[in-house]
């Protein structure tokens, strides 16, 4: 018998509208699922990823933007918790689809939590060390202007798009001393991300999250899709 570890999913799911009236958000996912594109807010579909640095931040979720489309790695009988927090429209893809565009799990950083040998929180230690990068990256670039180092700048750019892009884009501040119910309480939803757009067909997708009474209309709008579909209270 195959054993299921039912804290994890095979699918990932985006839920839309999180401040939206209900209706608005029905109207957001069907213009979603329409385009065949989940976009990183108010940008366009061809555009390029964004990772933006604000050294002068003292907030860690505040201090690194990345353009982003955001997933849970939630089982479906145990979404209800989140879809409280968030929304009860949602969009939900395998894994190993997004997985093909770069999807990856977030690092989760404890903001109250100590580091070892040091007075400091682990938060307070990221946001330093993310502030000192930030004033390397501005000395390095210096010094390849002045002296002609046009080497040490691929380099050094190279290095600090895979540090913006592939690590720092995916780190996540979360507060341990907060229940479960808690709005700000990041870590069980188990968020991957995309850092830019991601492109689908219908076909792609497994599964639509809706209040019931949305289910007629969801059909009118998307008359060709066989996935599934769930109900949401």
């Amino acid at each position: 018998m195959e054993l299921i570890q039912r804290y994890v999913s095979k699918e990932l799911t985006h839920f839309v509208g999180r401040h939206k009236p209900e209706y608005e958000r029905f109207r957001l996912l069907m213009d979603i699922i329409q385009s065949g594109w989940i976009l990183p807010g108010p940008f366009t579909n061809g555009q390029t990823y964004n990772v933006q640095l604000h050294e002068t931040e003292k907030d860690l979720e505040k201090m690194i933007l990345p353009q982003m489309v955001c997933f849970a790695d939630i089982p479906i009988n145990d979404l209800s918790l989140h879809m409280e927090k968030y929304s009860n429209f949602g969009i939900a893809f395998k894994k190993d689809y997004l997985v093909q565009y770069g999807a990856n799990p977030v690092l989760y950083v404890t903001q109250n939590g100590q580091m070892e040998g040091k007075d400091v929180t682990r938060e307070k230690w990221f946001l330093d060390h993310l502030k000192k990068y930030a004033l390397l990256k501005e000395k390095i670039q210096t010094f390849g202007m002045q002296n002609g180092g046009k080497e040490i700048n691929e380099l050094f750019l190279e290095i600090d798009q895979f540090l913006m892009k592939d690590l720092f884009a995916y780190l996540k501040p979360f507060d341990s001393s907060k229940n479960d119910a808690d709005e700000d309480n990041y870590y069980l939803e188990r968020e991957w991300r995309i850092i830019g757009n991601l492109p689908f067909s219908q076909s792609n997708i497994t599964r639509i999250l809706i209040p019931e009474k949305y289910g007629r209309m969801l059909r009118e709008y998307l008359p060709d899709y066989t996935g599934q579909i769930s109900f949401t209270e």
